[in-house]
């Protein structure tokens, strides 16, 4: 896997690291654990459950960033996100061809 796979994000105060990569439907976030000092745990960014693999708690946001990405490594692109990135490019493309306006995402 490169780095061009994978676009990592660190918060200013280096509490939060945000993960985003062609593997995973949602972006992924190593953070400090509810209540926990020092114990960093991954999840997904807006919930949902995490691999057994990379759950539970790491001693560092290094060592949890470093397991993340090790998972990511041996990970296949989920299906889901390619159909969607594909449909989304054929609307781009049948918008220019029709020379209609986007409509916004939101609303």
């Amino acid at each position: 896997m490169t780095m061009a796979d994978v676009k990592i994000t660190k918060s200013q105060d280096g509490q939060e690291i945000v993960v985003e990569s062609n593997k995973t439907e949602k972006p992924m976030k190593v953070c400090k654990s509810q209540g926990g000092f020092k114990f960093y745990k991954i999840v997904y960014e807006g919930g949902g459950p995490v691999p057994q693999e990379i759950s539970g708690n790491f001693t560092g946001s290094s060592g949890a960033l470093k397991a993340l990405l090790l998972h990511l490594e041996g990970k296949k692109p989920t299906p889901n996100k390619a159909v969607n990135i594909r449909s989304k490019e054929r609307k781009a493309e049948k918008d220019k061809l029709n020379g209609t306006k986007p409509v916004a995402e939101n609303g």
